[in-house]
This record gives structure tokens, sequence and C-alpha cells, in this order.
């Protein structure tokens, strides 16, 4: 077979719309699937420290409904059990997100302001809160919390291996193509390292069906973070506001 990925995405395709005759329907949860998705997860809850970039496409319908792209790139900084700084440039004003385990602070320096305020019950707490506040896509806070096998596989209706590829990251990747209520999602994951590569989410319960897609590139874990990387002391002199969701 000259093609494999793309005999195997069309295979697949045949097989869940029924237009494969008489051949036997595919599971609707592919345990390969599944195994591939928690190798990922499990690959990144075992790093003490992960660094990477993040460059996400977010799918803004209008007042009109007209689907409306903005670009972010991230570099993320972790370490486990509880520090995490993203610095983000994009389309909208730039930012920083940072925790310490005890405090979490969203600095944006074009404005010159600072929001700081008590750490959430738990790291994925506040994972959670710094979706809401500073941005982020869910996909992309589910590559940080400490079970990442479970945000990817918990309540799955549908997954299925797609194929493989060799043009996302430079790497050879499996897709897998996975589905849980209010969302459809696709995952690029190294064939080797098991790291995402690519992701992209549809939420399909919202009106116009809106799509974000996440490149992940320049991966290193268990690399030796220091302390200073999570300190707020570049926001020491911004005006202070209160910690709340910004304005679209």
């Amino acid at each position: 077979m000259r093609y494999p990925a793309i005999a195997s995405a069309l295979t697949a395709w045949l097989v869940l719309s029924g237009a494969a005759g008489a051949q036997a329907p595919a599971p609707p949860v592919d345990p390969e699937a599944v195994r591939i998705l928690e190798d990922a997860g499990k690959r990144l809850a075992a790093a003490r420290t992960l660094s990477f970039t993040a460059t996400a496409v977010h799918d803004v319908p209008n007042a009109d409904g007209q689907s409306i792209l903005f670009v972010e790139k991230s570099r993320v900084e972790m370490r486990r059990p509880d520090k995490l700084r993203v610095v983000t440039q994009g389309d909208g004003p730039p930012s920083e997100f940072l925790t310490d385990g005890r405090t979490m602070t969203v600095f944006r320096p074009s404005q010159n302001t600072v929001a700081t305020a008590p750490v959430a019950a738990s790291f994925d707490a506040t994972i959670r809160s710094e979706v809401e506040t500073f941005g982020q896509t869910q996909a992309f806070a589910d590559i940080l919390v400490s079970d990442p096998a479970k945000a990817l596989t918990d309540g799955l209706t549908r997954a299925f291996v797609v194929g493989r590829s060799r043009l996302v990251g430079d790497v050879e990747t499996d897709i897998v193509a996975f589905a849980a209520p209010g969302a459809q999602a696709q995952i690029w994951i190294g064939t080797k390292d098991r790291l995402p590569r690519q992701l992209w989410v549809t939420e399909t319960d919202v009106t116009g069906r809106p799509r974000n897609g996440v490149t992940f590139t320049q991966w290193s874990l268990d690399r030796p973070i220091p302390d200073k990387v999570f300190s707020a002391a570049r926001a020491s002199r911004a005006r202070s506001i209160p910690f709340a969701k910004p304005e679209p």
C-alpha cells in the first residue's frame, strides 16, 4: 500500500459511516486508540518538569455568526507539583500567567496591570481558573493537569485510530480521533516519544461549532527549572486590578 495513512483513514471513515458493506463495525471506543491516548497522558504525568511552545488558533464567531480566527503563541514552563508559567503573545494583548503554589498572577505588560489571587484548592483547580481567566483552551489545560490520561479519555463515546503521519512536528505520529459529550477531537501523538504534537477540538454543543487548534513544539521534559522562573517580580510595579475574566 503506497499511502497507508490515507488508506487507514478511509477505512475508518467507511466503517463508521456504514459504507463498508458487510464489514464488521468497529467498536465505538477502540482499545488501541485509548492506549495511545493513555500512553501520552502517562508520559506527561511522569515528568517532574515540562516545557513546550503552544501555537493556538481560536475560532470565535462574531455577532453575525462568521468565524473569526485568533492566533496565540504561548511558552509554557511547568514544575510539579504546583508551579506554572505561561507567557503568551498573539492577536490580543500579551500576557503572563504565573502560579507558585501559593498565589496565581496575571500580568499584562502592555497595560501595566497585574491581578493576583490565592490559588485554588488543588493545582488542577488552579489550571481551570487559568483557563477561565487567562483565555487558554480546554484542550490546552488538559495537557497540564495531574492526570492527563484521564483528561483525554474520561467519558469517551467514540475513539479510533485514523492512521499515521510524518508531516506534523517533523516526527512520525499516531493520529487518533475521539469524542465525548459536547466535543469532538483529533490528536497527533509522536510514535516514539508519546508527546502530543497537534490537537484540534470542535465544540459540538456550541452554536456554530467553533474549533480550537493547538500545535505543540519545542518539548523539553525533566529539565531543571529554577524558582525565579515562577516569580512575579517583573510585575511588582504594575497597577493592581481585580482578578477577573477580561472583556472580549
